[in-house]
């Protein structure tokens, strides 16, 4: 079994709006449930689990009423993964990959997904990724070099069973892979350059001009 989180727990202070803004409309339609459409068009997902606070449930029809699992969100991010991971646990004992995505990334596809989901039979996890193009600073001032780094990202994909043993909720990093032992094999993902997850309001009138532009354009999948 194969579950798809998608992670709704956030309020999203710096995007400025008077609900989180994943509830907020995008073309007319709450930007989670953009996210929620991709997931039930996979190939390869079989129950979609939304961790989120659960009196949000009003601001989606999808939400309210299509089928899908919910696990309550926690303070932080680390803390909303656990409860997701206990309720996967609690539930579907069978799970043997998961693939967690951002509510507030409507970019996401199912194509995506599936891709993730799939180059789990030869890895222990699946990372997005973007190289870093701009010069890297320090507050030591110390040169560094660009090449040496990379930003991660959601989506990520895991063996659930393997990332279980080693998931610590006060880890110091949002990365899960880093919980890892430092031999798994660790897929790096640089072909989605086009994602985005909303973080400042300005960015809104972006993704509704882009979701357009994707709808004509699809967004390819790529091995580097």
């Amino acid at each position: 079994m194969n579950i798809i989180m998608i992670m709704s727990g956030g309020v999203g202070h710096r995007f400025g709006a008077e609900i989180p803004k994943q509830y907020t409309l995008l073309k007319g339609r709450p930007v989670i449930d953009y996210v929620i459409d991709v997931a039930q068009a996979s190939e390869e997902g079989d129950r979609i689990l939304v961790v989120m606070d659960p009196s949000c449930k009003e601001y989606s029809e999808k939400l309210m009423h299509d089928d899908l699992d919910f696990a309550n969100s926690g303070k932080e991010r680390l803390d909303s993964l656990q409860n997701g991971f206990n309720f996967i646990i609690e539930n579907y004992p069978e799970c043997e990959k998961i693939i967690i995505l951002d509510a507030v990334a409507p970019f996401v596809t199912s194509e995506l997904i599936d891709f993730y989901l799939r180059k789990l039979d030869d890895n222990d996890a699946v990372i997005t990724c973007q190289k870093i193009t701009g010069a890297l600073g320090n507050y030591d001032f110390d040169p560094l070099d660009r090449d040496q780094f990379y930003m991660t990202q959601s989506p990520e994909a895991f063996r659930f069973k393997t990332l279980m043993p080693y998931f610590d909720p006060t880890f110091p990093s949002q990365e899960l892979a880093w919980q890892l032992p430092r031999e798994s094999k660790k897929f790096l993902y640089f072909g989605f350059p086009e994602n985005l997850k909303l973080t400042y309001a300005y960015q809104k009138q972006y993704a509704e001009y882009m979701l357009d532009y994707y709808q004509k354009h699809k967004i390819q999948i790529t091995e580097e």
